[in-house]
């Protein structure tokens, strides 16, 4: 197995792909987005879900939740649109994307993107480590 040094690694990241977009039609570059990226993407979305509190009492666990949906959904779009835009924006694509450029997609193109960046970034959980995740 060869040693990674660390510009071998942060190259990774700069690795721009060609990805398939099927709902479009075609094929666009996307870079993978770096784990802070994920990140704030990620941040993006947990501001919508709201308010939770848990408490464990003689090892029986209470949770209480407020969930405001439109608000969800809010944060899931915004989040989506930001991972798409700092991916989409990269030196192989001649157009700069804006996110209201993004906005004018259709739903079900924004949302096979997303899926792709965080292919790509290894940032999404498969059936698989859901599976893992149950067994352990």
């Amino acid at each position: 197995m060869a040693i990674l040094t660390k510009s071998s690694v942060l190259q990774g990241i700069k690795e721009i792909r060609k990805v398939t977009i099927e709902t479009l039609k075609g094929e666009i570059y996307l870079k993978p987005l770096s784990s802070a990226e994920v990140n704030e993407v990620l941040n993006i979305e947990a501001q919508g879900y709201g308010k939770f509190k848990a408490s464990n009492t003689n090892r029986v666990s209470q949770a209480q939740g407020e969930m405001d949906l439109a608000k969800m959904q809010k944060a899931s779009a915004e989040a989506h649109y930001e991972a798409i835009h700092k991916s989409i924006n990269n030196e192989k694509n001649s157009d700069e994307w804006t996110i209201e450029d993004l906005k004018q997609l259709p739903q079900n193109a924004i949302d096979e993107i997303y899926e792709k960046v965080m292919d790509i970034s290894g940032a999404n959980v498969t059936e698989a480590d859901v599976k893992q995740f149950r067994e352990n």
